[in-house]
């Protein structure tokens, strides 16, 4: 788990599930890993790969490790920085971040998805936020993770359509404005307001997103007590 802890595999969901101890374990690494993620998620100075360049083209007399350990610092500031960025960053609007989400890391988890989560699995991540997933949702997602949102914490799902997978984005604190469309990189996003919170649903844009939005107004259910 804890070098692949996105991993939903049959034998890796029974060990997380094994006992308490190993779930609270198998969230830390997954925590740790979107920061890991995070991460990569900046703007390096744009004359970088020169001034590495450099390094490798001035004459060296004798052996010295100073700019090796001024340019491994450099990197680790930087990645550091763009961790601390992440936490903090407030969108400006939940249209900028369905974008930033979505072009992040979209299309690695479209790849990533493979056979369904167990139902069991679907609804531990779900009533982290007081919601639930019916039948007709549940039986066609193939991924789930947790993810940030503009207000904390979300879900990412990808779901089976018969156009294709398609992405959806639960954020619990956040509204949007219902049957908004966004369109960028290839893609289409339609916002959709819930009870509680909002949902992204996200496709390519020769994908009709109509049906997954009737769906996830009818079969995402949000505000549970005890979910």
């Amino acid at each position: 788990m804890g070098a692949d802890p996105f991993n939903r595999d049959a034998e890796t969901e029974r060990a997380r599930h094994s006992s308490p101890e190993f779930e609270a374990v198998a969230a830390e690494a997954e925590a740790f890993e979107e920061k890991l993620q995070a991460a990569l998620l900046f703007d390096p100075p744009a004359d970088l790969l020169d001034q590495v360049k450099s390094i490798k083209e001035r004459p060296v007399r004798q052996r010295n490790w100073v700019p090796f350990a001024l340019a491994a610092s450099l990197l680790i500031f930087v990645g550091a920085a763009g961790v601390v960025w992440k936490q903090s960053h407030q969108w400006e609007s939940v249209e900028a971040y369905v974008m930033d989400h979505y072009t992040y890391d979209g299309n690695a988890l479209l790849a990533k998805a493979g056979e369904n989560p167990s139902r069991q699995n679907i609804s531990k991540l779900l009533a982290r936020f007081d919601a639930q997933a019916d039948e007709q949702l549940s039986s066609v997602i193939t991924f789930i993770k947790y993810c940030p949102t503009p207000d904390g914490r979300g879900a990412h799902m990808v779901v089976s359509t018969d156009q294709g997978p398609m992405t959806i984005i639960y954020m619990p604190e956040t509204q949007a404005t219902d049957g908004e469309v966004l369109r960028f990189d290839q893609v289409q996003a339609s916002l959709v307001n819930l009870e509680h919170g909002s949902a992204a649903i996200i496709g390519k844009q020769t994908q009709s997103l109509e049906n997954v939005v009737v769906m996830v107004r009818n079969s995402l259910k949000t505000g549970l007590v005890d979910a």
